[in-house]
């Protein structure tokens, strides 16, 4: 050794390159790679923005007491869309197939449909299509173009009974 220090890692690889040299040059690639790599992918992301498809969440109804056998509520979720959630039965060991959680949008014209708790259906003004309590289209215009009312998911918390209904977030008409 010639008395400097460190000079046992700074071995000869080949014509003017140290190994500390080499690992220098290999990290600052890595470096340069990786912070580029990552403002691409910024801007990118600024050009086509990725959307989250699919996400929903619960929106809170009410209680069941607040719902009893054969009544509606008409609620907006977060992107306006007019919701009915009627309670079409009284489960006790299923109680979230109690409820049935509809669109109130026809799906021919867009008109508002009504539910008839005699009937124990929905009718659309517009044009008399006509749906069953499940919003299958029974007869009318959206009977024959078989168009259904699109129906949410509802959730009732067995421990607190709140009814919830699924909601979409990406959508204004899906369920």
């Amino acid at each position: 050794m010639s008395g400097r220090i460190g000079m046992a890692y700074e071995t000869e690889i080949g014509e003017g390159t140290t190994r500390r040299g080499l690992l220098s040059w290999f990290l600052m690639g890595v470096g340069l790679v990786a912070g580029y790599g990552a403002g691409a992918l910024h801007f990118f992301q600024y050009l086509v923005p990725l959307r989250r498809k699919g996400r929903r969440r619960e929106m809170f109804i009410g209680t069941m007491e607040d719902l009893p056998l054969g009544t509606t509520r008409t609620v907006r979720d977060p992107r306006g869309q007019e919701i009915i959630v009627a309670r079409i039965a009284e489960n006790p060991n299923e109680p979230g197939k109690d409820f049935r959680a509809l669109s109130t949008k026809c799906p021919h014209l867009g008109c508002k449909v009504h539910w008839e708790a005699g009937a124990e259906r929905f009718r659309c003004p517009c044009h008399e299509g006509i749906f069953d309590r499940n919003g299958v289209a029974v007869s009318g215009p959206p009977a024959q173009e078989k168009k259904n009312l699109i129906e949410y998911d509802v959730r009732v918390d067995a421990r607190t009974r709140w009814v919830y209904v699924m909601v979409s977030e990406d959508s204004p008409y899906g369920a």
